[in-house]
């Protein structure tokens, strides 16, 4: 059961107040009808629902707590109905089709729910490059911070999983060339910096292996995996 009380922090951001909504504490406690409702009312609260800065915010606020411990499960739980409730007759999803694929796989990541990103793996295997305003770094991060390892290693694989391209004779051919390489390394290197800041250490141990030199892993600001923990606060 979702916890009967949230903590509502407010927070200066320049000369605005930033504070949760009422569609943000119907998805935490898992209210689907009520969710679906105030989106009746108002479809612009689905941006509010949807948005990577503000749900950074909550989890902040609610999900590093240990007493809200199902509030991603809860999110998850109303990402996955509204999704199915966007099915069409055509067999296409209104909901995939409008740019919320990211969100989806970010929410599911966060709860660490296998059968929910299985299930939008399959849609669309493409989607663990996020989408909209949620990139790869940003699911694998959600990944690392639900602490289910078998989340993070389904979602990886399928990012580093070399595509299949058109050769001349028309036929399949799996591009394991030089730029193939170039990209593993890269998609390994966003890994590595979003379980460093998501705070998983069996998975970095795993990640980085007998690696000798690990500050060869560095961000676009060229800053190595402890910069990436300590600015997270992670102690471990």
């Amino acid at each position: 059961m979702p916890p009967s009380y949230f903590p509502l922090r407010w927070e200066s951001t320049g000369d605005q107040w930033w504070y949760a909504s009422p569609i943000d504490f119907a998805a935490a406690n898992g209210h689907y009808e009520l969710v679906k409702e105030l989106l009746h009312l108002d479809t612009n609260l689905l941006i509010k629902l949807t948005s990577l800065r503000r749900i950074r915010r909550l989890e902040t606020v609610w999900d590093d707590e240990e007493q809200f411990d199902d509030v991603a499960k809860c999110r998850s739980s109303v990402a996955r109905k509204l999704l199915h409730d966007c099915e069409t007759k055509k067999g296409h999803n209104s909901l995939i089709r409008a740019g919320y694929g990211g969100w989806l796989l970010y929410t599911a990541a966060s709860a660490g729910d296998v059968r929910f990103v299985k299930e939008l793996l399959q849609r669309d295997p493409l989607l663990v490059f996020g989408e909209g305003e949620y990139g790869v770094t940003d699911i694998l991060y959600a990944a690392a911070r639900s602490k289910n390892s078998e989340v993070f290693r389904l979602l990886l694989d399928n990012a580093v999983a070399p595509r299949c391209c058109l050769s001349s004779g028309g036929e399949f051919e799996e591009k394991l060339s030089d730029s193939y390489s170039v990209f593993k390394w890269e998609m390994m290197n966003r890994a590595v910096h979003a379980v460093a800041r998501g705070g998983n250490l069996d998975i970095l141990r795993q990640l980085l292996g007998d690696c000798e030199n690990v500050l060869a892993y560095r961000d676009v600001q060229g800053s190595t995996i402890l910069h990436s923990a300590s600015g997270r606060g992670q102690v471990e």
